[in-house]
């Protein structure tokens, strides 16, 4: 019963977006969270990241992204370049003892997905054009 409750308790916290702030509060321990840059007038970049889930959740990734951006951009925006990505965690995979009568018998858990959306946004108050702010924030050789 009691092992069971453990993993009801941590469902939730799986697989969720997140409204951490990365550079003003600091690291999250459940990994999720934004990092934003303005880059030019009513133009940012914002890196957004789930938490930590078993799976791919490129929802979450999503989910915290527009939060950030309709912070950024009370008006509105639209989306300039993005790209999704997941990713498996550096805190690597671990065995654990599904029954605890017998430590000895492990089953190998992989290390959790952290699922990302990271792209630039341009406000609608924003006095560049789309065309200006693509040029600004696409690589040289895309160009």
């Amino acid at each position: 019963m009691t092992k069971h409750l453990h993993l009801l308790l941590l469902i939730p916290l799986a697989a969720c977006s997140s409204t951490h702030d990365l550079k003003r509060d600091g690291f999250n321990m459940f990994g999720g969270g934004f990092i934003d840059d303005q880059v030019g007038p009513g133009l940012y970049l914002i890196k957004a990241f789930s938490n930590t889930s078993p799976l791919a959740t490129p929802d979450s990734a999503a989910k915290t992204f527009r939060y950030r951006a309709e912070q950024l951009c009370p008006t509105g925006y639209e989306e300039v370049r993005t790209v999704a990505d997941a990713y498996r965690s550096s805190i690597g995979g671990m065995e654990i003892a599904p029954d605890p009568k017998q430590p000895g018998l492990t089953v190998p858990v992989p290390p959790p997905v952290i699922t990302s959306k990271i792209g630039h946004i341009r406000c609608s108050d924003s006095p560049l054009s789309l065309y200006e702010a693509k040029v600004l924030v696409t690589p040289e050789g895309e160009q």
